[in-house]
C-alpha cells in the first residue's frame, strides 16, 4: 500500500435540521450537508466500512474506503442520520455513552439538552450493520481519572453494550480525546481491538491501533474540504494540491 495513504476515519457528532437544535459547540452538521456528503461518497464509489469489518479482515484493501464515526449516541443519529445511510447502503460506527439518558456533560457547558438513543433504536442499528462502540459510561475525561474510574468507565461501558446487544464490542472512543498511556493500556486490557482519538495520534492509520487519529467534520466543512478529507491524502497537503489543481467544480 502507498505509505502516504491513510484510511480516512471521520468524526461526527450530531445531525440537525433545525436552528433551535444547535448549541454553542460546533459538534453538528446540517442534515442537507450530510446528505450531500453521502451522495458524493456513493457517486465516487467510496465504500464505508466499520472496525468490526476490519477486525474480521485485517488485510483488506483500504483504498476507496472510509470509516464514519459518530460520538455519544445522540437520538438524531437514529432519526436523521440512519435513514440517509440506509438510502445509500452505508455503514457507520456509533460510540455510545451507556450510563446517561442525555448529554449531561454538554448541558453543563451550555449545550441544549439532547436525548441519547434508547435500547430499541440501538438494537435496530446493530441489526442493520452499524457498529456500536464504547464511549464510557459517563463521558469523563479519562486522562483525569484514577485506575478504578478507568475500569468502571472503559470496561463497564463495554460490558453494558455487550449485555444489550449480545455481541462483542470491537472499538472505543476517548471522550474529549482525553488519553495517556495508562488510559490506552486499560483500554487494551478491557478487550477492545481498536480505539480512536480526536486529532492526535500517528497520521498513518495502522501505526497505533489504540490512538487512531480522526478527521473532524464540522458545519464549516465545505464539499471541497470533504473531498479532501476522504481522499486518503488529507495529511499530505502537497499531494492534495496536485490532485485538486484545476478542478473548477471543487472551488
Amino acid at each position: 500500500m502507498d505509505k502516504k495513504f491513510a484510511l480516512p476515519v471521520l468524526l461526527y457528532h450530531r445531525i440537525v435540521e433545525k436552528e433551535t437544535a444547535i448549541g454553542r459547540h460546533k459538534i453538528y452538521i446540517q442534515k442537507s450537508e450530510f446528505e450531500n456528503q453521502m451522495r458524493y461518497l456513493s457517486e465516487s464509489g467510496i465504500q464505508t466500512i466499520t472496525f468490526e469489518d476490519l477486525n474480521k479482515d485485517p488485510l483488506m484493501d483500504l483504498y476507496n474506503k472510509v470509516i464514519l464515526t459518530f460520538d455519544d449516541g445522540y437520538a438524531d443519529n437514529y432519526t436523521l442520520m440512519f435513514p440517509i445511510l440506509k438510502r445509500y447502503g452505508f455503514k457507520a460506527v456509533i460510540y455510545l455513552v451507556t450510563g446517561l439518558a442525555y448529554n449531561q456533560w454538554g448541558v453543563a457547558e451550555g449545550e441544549p439538552n439532547v436525548h441519547l438513543m434508547n435500547k430499541e433504536q440501538l438494537k435496530e442499528l446493530c441489526d442493520y450493520g452499524i457498529e456500536i462502540g464504547g464511549h464510557t459510561r459517563n463521558h469523563l475525561d479519562l486522562s483525569k481519572c484514577d485506575d478504578k474510574q478507568l475500569i468502571n468507565e472503559i470496561t463497564g461501558c463495554k460490558d453494558d453494550i455487550e449485555q444489550l446487544l449480545k455481541k462483542k464490542v470491537t472499538s472505543f472512543a476517548y471522550p474529549f480525546g482525553g488519553l495517556n498511556e495508562r488510559v490506552k493500556d486499560i483500554t487494551k486490557k478491557s478487550g477492545y481491538a481498536y480505539a480512536v482519538s480526536t486529532n492526535t495520534g500517528p497520521k498513518q492509520f495502522m501505526n497505533d491501533l489504540f490512538q487512531i487519529r480522526r478527521i473532524e467534520i464540522t458545519p464549516k466543512t465545505t464539499l471541497r474540504s470533504f473531498k479532501n478529507k476522504v481522499s486518503g491524502y488529507y495529511f499530505q497537503p502537497t499531494l492534495l494540491e496536485s490532485i485538486f489543481r484545476g478542478d473548477k467544480s471543487n472551488k
